[in-house]
């Protein structure tokens, strides 16, 4: 069975460890492709990014048609990195407003989508009715990712989940591309998603969210230094 699946669809992530302990490890999705054994392929050839250790906050990737090029943060115009990330840091975070952290949010997008060459990125839209626990997610229909005001009481969780769904839209972006040398392998993925309600362990193993995890994890790892 071929499914296509939107990440906008990506669960709650205060509900990973409830649905992993209910979750039935006998049940497995008839998707017909196992996307676990992807994980961690390494991206460096597309992107310029080493998921065995995030993005490089020193040097900026850009994909190119057949290299990519590291480009000076000051040249790239995101020399406020620092100063992004230590917007993101709980003490910090506090005392920012609601609107600063909004800000915060954009400002963190827009240097993940010039880390990884991201030619089309998607609009940041805020929304106050999202599920309660859900942080948020990508729509690819609408190329739109789509943020939980009332879940931005958590610093890290916000930077990971912009990090995480600015991913899928790279991906997404990829999967559409021809000239893409990954695009059929990122169309698979999507094509025969995981869903959680039926195989937890295969949702989480599948390449696309294992990427997109992975390349968040940088910035969490940044958070807690």
């Amino acid at each position: 069975m071929n499914e296509r699946i939107e990440t906008y669809r990506d669960i709650p992530r205060d509900n990973l460890s409830e649905m992993r302990n209910s979750s039935d490890k006998s049940t497995k999705a008839d998707f017909g492709v196992d996307l676990a054994k992807d994980v961690g392929v390494d991206l460096a050839k597309d992107v310029g990014v080493d998921l065995n250790k995030g993005p490089d906050f020193n040097v900026v990737h850009k994909e190119s048609q057949n290299n990519t090029a590291g480009v000076d943060l000051n040249d790239a115009g995101s020399e406020n990195i620092d100063a992004i990330m230590d917007n993101f840091k709980e003490d910090n975070w506090s005392d920012l407003s609601l609107e600063e952290q909004k800000q915060s949010i954009t400002e963190l997008a827009d240097y993940v989508e010039t880390d990884i060459g991201l030619e089309n990125p998607p609009e940041i839209v805020f929304r106050e009715d999202m599920a309660d626990g859900s942080y948020g997610g990508y729509n690819s229909e609408s190329n739109t990712i789509e943020i939980n005001i009332n879940m931005l009481d958590d610093s890290v969780e916000a930077a990971d989940t912009i990090a995480h769904e600015m991913w899928h839209a790279y991906q997404q972006q990829c999967a559409e591309d021809p000239n893409c040398e990954r695009s059929q392998e990122y169309q698979e993925g999507f094509d025969n998603y995981i869903s959680p309600e039926y195989d937890f362990e295969g949702y989480e193993n599948q390449m696309v969210e294992a990427e997109a995890r992975d390349y968040a994890q940088g910035f969490k790892d940044r958070l807690a230094s």
